[in-house]
Order: C-alpha cells, then structure tokens, then sequence
C-alpha cells in the first residue's frame, strides 16, 4: 500500500512537471514531502491497528508488528529514490 500510494504520487507529479504546471525542482521537493508524509502516516496506522488488536502484548508478535512499521518506512524510502531518479523534464524541440 505504500509503494502503491507513493507510485500514484510520482505519477500525478510527474504529470504535473511534463505539463509544465509545476518546475522539476517543485516536483521533487513536493514527492519528497508526499512520501515521508505518506511512510510515517501508515507507520502510525500500522503502529494503531497492531496495538488495537492486541499484537504488542507479546514478545513474538510485538517483533513483528515492529518489523512491519520499518517495513513501511522502508518501502517509501526506496520508492522515494526510484522516483527522484525518474523524474524528468519536459522534451521542447
């Protein structure tokens, strides 16, 4: 969900750049901030529903409710450099 969220960010961005509605530079900045908001939002959401459900409770389910928190985190951060290195600018001839 995360790699999806943050696809659909670079796409909508990137978008806006080929249009020329928004500078590469503005692009990039904007994916930035889009994709720490989004890893940390469903790090919460995620942080939420496993204590909810009851998974901090033990010892073997609190390691994997930690593990999938850095997994989210680390899912955006990846997508966050794939997609600061695809950005590009509009073609003029």
């Amino acid at each position: 969900m995360a790699a999806g969220l943050c696809l659909a960010a670079y796409w909508y961005l990137q978008e806006q750049v080929l249009k020329e509605a928004l500078s590469l530079d503005d692009g990039k900045g904007y994916f930035l901030i889009a994709c720490i908001l989004i890893g940390f939002v469903l790090a919460l959401g995620c942080f939420y529903a496993g204590q909810a459900m009851g998974f901090d409770q033990q010892e073997d389910t609190s390691t994997m409710m930690a593990l999938a928190i850095l997994l989210d985190v680390m899912v955006t951060m990846l997508t966050l450099i794939f997609g600061l290195v695809k950005f590009r600018n509009p073609e003029h001839y």
